[in-house]
């Protein structure tokens, strides 16, 4: 699959989505979701043998950017929960030391 339409886009455009709904829905809570998530990227990850860290870096990187632009704490909220949540599944996978936050 091409760079431009690998899983990892469609992971963070799902990201985004959740972020909007996260954002709009102050009933929602940030664990859960999360977990949600996470648990997409784990089935992505079982489902086929690739560079796991490398598609997980591909969907991190951008969101942590998106995280540093956007205005709204909320929307911040999750995509910085998201990235980090990333950041320590990619260290599981690596085995590398958990970056500071």
């Amino acid at each position: 699959m091409s760079t431009e339409f690998g899983p990892y886009v469609q992971m963070r455009k799902l990201a985004q989505q959740m972020a909007i709904q996260y954002q709009k829905d102050t009933g929602l809570s940030l664990a859960p979701l999360l977990a949600h998530f996470m648990d997409e990227v784990e089935v992505n990850v079982a489902s086929d043998h690739f560079d796991h860290s490398g598609f997980m870096e591909k969907i991190r990187g951008p969101l942590t950017l998106d995280a540093e632009v956007t205005l709204d704490p909320r929307r911040k909220e999750f995509l910085t929960a998201v990235a980090g949540a990333l950041e320590e599944r990619i260290q599981r996978e690596t085995g590398a030391p958990t970056l500071p936050a």
